[in-house]
């Protein structure tokens, strides 16, 4: 019993420090606003703009040079541009290279696109076709023969159209190959 009354005094006890406690301190609104008032009016950090950085550095070729200079640089300019006609650079050279591989490349990698969206197209109807024959009983009964003959020719329509697939996409893979044998870059 006498256990049982000290614990019972502990407990009130606690019970009424709590409260007091809780009350002590200040509620979270009140520190917010103490703290708004403390902080510094001007942001600590510096927000660099455009304008920090002032007027790019890009010369001016028309004004940095006087106008007998540009008379000198225009012949010379024109002088190049007959040199650059009579013979091509090894740049250009490559470039016409790629170009010829690349638009050989995107004709191929076109004609496995066209191959494919026929495939669809011809797997699409013979779904159809399926779900109409096995959704009319009386068709099934009526030309079970028609039906078996067009599944087979399905078949070998769609096998055929595969095949030319896989050699449309083996020819793309040595087009490939054949370029950068060439010298030809990406692709």
């Amino acid at each position: 019993m006498k256990q049982f009354v000290s614990h019972t005094l502990v407990f009130l006890a606690l019970g009424c420090a709590f409260p007091a406690l809780a009350a002590a301190q200040q509620s979270l609104g009140d520190v917010a606003r103490e703290v708004r008032k403390n902080k510094p009016p001007d942001p600590t950090t510096k927000v660099v703009t455009n304008e920090d950085f002032g007027r790019p550095w890009v010369s001016d070729k028309s004004a940095a040079t006087p106008a007998g200079a540009d008379e000198n640089a225009a012949k010379s300019d024109v002088n190049k541009d007959k040199d650059k006609g009579k013979k091509k650079t090894s740049a250009e050279e490559q470039a016409e290279l790629d170009k010829q591989w690349r638009d050989k490349i995107s004709a191929q990698s076109e004609k496995i696109a066209v191959l494919q969206r026929e495939l669809d197209v011809l797997q699409r109807e013979g779904r159809m076709r399926a779900s109409n024959y096995y959704g009319d009983a009386g068709n099934r009964l009526r030309n079970p023969k028609q039906y078996a003959d067009d599944d087979r020719k399905y078949r070998d329509d769609i096998a055929a159209k595969q095949k030319a697939i896989d050699d449309a996409k083996t020819e793309l893979e040595n087009m490939r190959e054949e370029a950068r044998k060439a010298g030809a870059s990406g692709g």
